[in-house]
């Protein structure tokens, strides 16, 4: 079955842990119904679109703490951000493209752990075949 990278990721809330969470598991499922060659293409275009939001303008938003630090963001936290940008879907990545203070709705600490979209497609070829995604 050969999937478009947006039908795949979605359309999802991103405002919460618990957002994150569903929204990774809904990824997570959706992966299961490729064939491996999806899966090693799923990847390509998720590095391609996390590449697509590596810019300065993204990268120099501040991240504020619960505690009301406002502190830059590390090289991980931006990778993560982006996974949460991408998480939200299409429509909201051409949006913070075009404007990106709209960014900063993705660099909250709440959000990190849009971080196992990086893994996903990996994992499942992986436990698919046995062998790791080259």
């Amino acid at each position: 079955m050969a999937a478009d990278f947006w039908s795949v990721v979605g359309s999802n809330a991103v405002t919460s842990r618990q957002d994150v969470e569903a929204a990774v598991r809904h990824v997570e499922r959706r992966l299961r119904t490729l064939d491996l060659p999806d899966l090693v293409g799923f990847q390509d275009l998720l590095d391609r679109n996390l590449d697509a939001l590596d810019v300065s303008s993204l990268a120099s938003v501040q991240v504020a703490s619960a505690d009301g630090l406002v502190l830059e963001q590390t090289a991980d936290h931006f990778l993560y951000a982006r996974c949460a940008c991408l998480l939200a879907g299409q429509e909201e990545v051409r949006a913070v493209l075009e404007n990106s203070e709209r960014f900063s709705n993705f660099v909250a600490p709440r959000l990190q752990s849009a971080e196992n979209l990086l893994y996903l497609a990996r994992a499942e070829y992986q436990r698919r075949t046995g062998e790791p995604m080259r």
